[in-house]
């Protein structure tokens, strides 16, 4: 099934499959010369390793001589691209929340890239950081990170959404018309990093495609897969292990370093050396769990309130003002 450590998941290298194949291409003959087994393209859990996937992206563009393939691959997106984490997507409540999914389990589709999403005053940046050298990285894995994003955008808002800006590092082409046309917004090249703007009314609208009890599950299965692969996250492992047990009761912090068979000073320092905390991760499972379970009529507030591991309906209630400003009640009422 493949390392975590400096891969991709398989199904992301099937979009280059996809877009070779329909350009008259042998894809299995090209993954080969990168060093890269075809069959794990039919296994959902399996990755390839990254300096696979850079010669790989490579090779695609030499045999089809093609500048754009980046783009031409991002236009094969489907959710299962990105096993269970394109169904959360899709089943977000707003872009904005498909985007913090993303930020928090992006390592899932790679794991030599970063992503953040920033909130200004009147619009968000959600930024895509390598974590290898710009050396490292080829011009069309990039093309086809950001192409994708909006891609899915366009899949949940509607073919009308357009980013206001796109910020790339790869140099600008000769005729840069067909980016500038895909984006349909300014683009800016050989530039420090690969940002996409975005403005608020668009992130913030609320998706026809919304499914909490879809995202939910789905979520379920990303942080399990990710705590299954990525051995060396401790806060994934976490929130897994806080999604399964939340429903039973209050979970305390030795309950989960019990269950991850640590001790719990290690388990502290584990998150320390994360940058987060047990009590960090609690109220974040809690307050996304919150939202989901209060978009679903069938769920009264007392029965979210135990889903959650809260003991007392005021107790959550007092949680949720505090992380959203209203009540349970407020919220559902303007959802």
């Amino acid at each position: 099934m493949g390392s975590m450590r400096g891969s991709s998941i398989s199904s992301w290298a099937l979009l280059v499959a996809k877009a070779l194949e329909a350009g008259g291409h042998d894809s299995e003959d090209v993954f080969r010369r990168a060093g890269l087994d075809p069959a794990k393209l039919k296994d959902a859990d399996a990755r390839y390793p990254i300096e696979g996937m850079r010669r790989l992206w490579r090779l695609a563009v030499q045999v089809t001589g093609d500048p754009y393939f980046g783009l031409k691959a991002a236009g094969f997106w489907h959710p299962t691209t990105m096993h269970a984490l394109g169904y959360s997507w899709m089943a977000s409540d707003s872009l904005r929340d498909a985007l913090i999914r993303m930020t928090r389990y992006g390592r899932l589709v790679t794991t030599v890239a970063e992503m953040t999403l920033e909130e200004f005053d009147d619009h968000f940046a959600f930024k895509i950081h390598s974590l290898i050298t710009r050396s490292q990285t080829p011009n069309e894995a990039i093309d086809a990170g950001l192409a994708t994003l909006v891609s899915m955008c366009r899949m949940s808002y509607g073919d009308d959404f357009h980013p206001l800006r796109v910020v790339t590092q790869r140099p600008k082409f000769d005729d840069p018309a067909p980016y500038i046309e895909y984006f349909h917004a300014p683009v800016e090249f050989s530039a420090s990093d690969n940002i996409l703007y975005f403005s608020k009314d668009s992130l913030e609208a609320h998706l026809l495609t919304a499914n909490p009890r879809l995202a939910r599950v789905s979520d379920r299965v990303v942080t399990q897969y990710l705590a299954q692969f990525d051995k060396g996250s401790t806060a994934i492992r976490v929130r897994a292990k806080l999604i399964d047990l939340l429903s039973a009761g209050n979970v305390t912090q030795k309950d989960v370093a019990d269950s991850l068979h640590m001790s719990l000073r290690t388990l502290q320092r584990k998150l320390s050396e994360e940058r987060t905390s047990y009590k960090e991760l609690l109220d974040e499972t809690r307050r996304e769990l919150a939202n989901q379970y209060l978009r679903q009529a069938s769920l009264s507030v007392s029965e979210v309130t135990y889903l959650l591991g809260f003991s007392e309906p005021s107790n959550f209630a007092r949680a949720f003002k505090r992380w959203t400003g209203s009540t349970p009640s407020e919220f559902r009422a303007a959802a």
